[in-house]
């Protein structure tokens, strides 16, 4: 298998290295799981955004519960 180097800013460097020791792993043990899972995923990409299939029975959020979310609020608005 072909080696790639991959650089990072510090902040991004910061960010793995604070959620690999959060699971007790090196980071670059940490980052090589991730990128394989990635990349072992069954995702496409749409106009350059990762796009994740479905799981069966799991409910898709409305453009308005999306909006209810980001705003913060905890009620659903009724029409």
């Amino acid at each position: 298998m072909p080696n790639a180097t991959i650089n990072v800013d510090a902040a991004l460097k910061a960010r793995l290295a604070d959620l690999a020791g959060q699971t007790g792993q090196r980071v670059d043990e940490f980052v090589e799981v991730l990128l394989r899972r990635i990349a072992d995923a069954d995702v496409h990409f749409e106009r350059g955004v990762p796009v994740f299939p479905r799981r069966p029975g799991v409910p898709t959020l409305s453009v308005e519960d999306v909006d209810r979310l980001a705003d913060g609020t905890s009620e659903r608005r009724r029409p």
